[in-house]
């Protein structure tokens, strides 16, 4: 009989689920400190069914938070980092938890553990200062609504593992064939669905952001190992991806 092998599921990535898993229970559901006035995140009528889906509390949001309302001077540096853990509400979590679980597992075979939360850190913070004044460039009307919006959501960093990997897959399209079928299948419905269909406007400009983002960082990783045709980058016919994890897992 064959034995299960767990330790593939000892990643980064399944890590990170646990921590967002954690911070958006911490976040919605801590009760608030007495006399608080700082943000919340509104029921508006929707009563208990607004309860269990997330449309309460906020109480990590005010001061992880990215957005003028929370820090109007833009001083508090560390939210463009701490925005990444939170989720407005529990089906913004369950999304990015699975298109997280897809992508990050597999960035995580092709760059490896660090490198891919390196890139997934830094284009998570990038992004916040490209998006607003992109999309007001984009939609002048829209200015008021940016400066009155909370911003949180590790989809920004998402969509930079999404473009990193897109990156790999121009050095070596030949590994385009070990990719496994749920990734592409769940890859792409996360990237249209999140992008396209339940969100269109700003988030479709923050998510367009992180994909490009994600591309440049992944050529400027990857080019010097290709032209050098040395490390994990040289050119395909010097090497390949790990052979049995990436029997089509993820």
């Amino acid at each position: 009989m064959k034995k299960a092998n767990y330790k593939k599921y000892l990643t980064v990535t399944n890590l990170l689920l646990l921590i967002l898993t954690v911070f958006y229970l911490l976040d919605h559901y801590l009760p608030f400190p007495k006399n608080y006035s700082g943000f919340y995140w509104a029921n508006d009528d929707k009563g208990a069914i607004g309860y269990i889906f997330g449309y309460c509390g906020g109480l990590l949001t005010n001061f992880l938070g990215t957005g003028k309302v929370l820090d109007p001077n833009g001083t508090e540096i560390y939210r463009y980092a701490t925005h990444m853990l939170l989720h407005r509400h529990l089906l913004a979590l369950i999304t990015n938890l699975v298109g997280l679980y897809f992508i990050g597992n597999y960035a995580e075979k092709r760059f490896g553990r660090w490198l891919t939360y390196i890139i997934f850190i830094v284009v998570g913070v990038a992004e916040v200062f490209i998006t607003d004044p992109l999309y007001i460039a984009m939609a002048p009307s829209k200015a008021e609504e940016v400066a009155t919006t909370v911003a949180v959501g590790a989809s920004g960093g998402i969509f930079g593992l999404i473009g990193a990997s897109l990156a790999a897959l121009f050095f070596d399209v030949k590994s385009f064939k070990k990719i496994g079928k749920p990734t592409i299948i769940i890859s792409a419905i996360y990237g249209v669905l999140t992008t396209y269909v339940t969100s269109f406007g700003w988030t479709t400009v923050c998510h367009n952001v992180s994909l490009i983002l994600g591309l440049i960082l992944g050529v400027l990783i990857i080019l010097p190992f290709f032209l050098l045709k040395k490390g994990k980058f040289a050119r395909a016919e010097n090497t390949e991806i790990q052979a049995d994890a990436d029997k089509n897992t993820f």
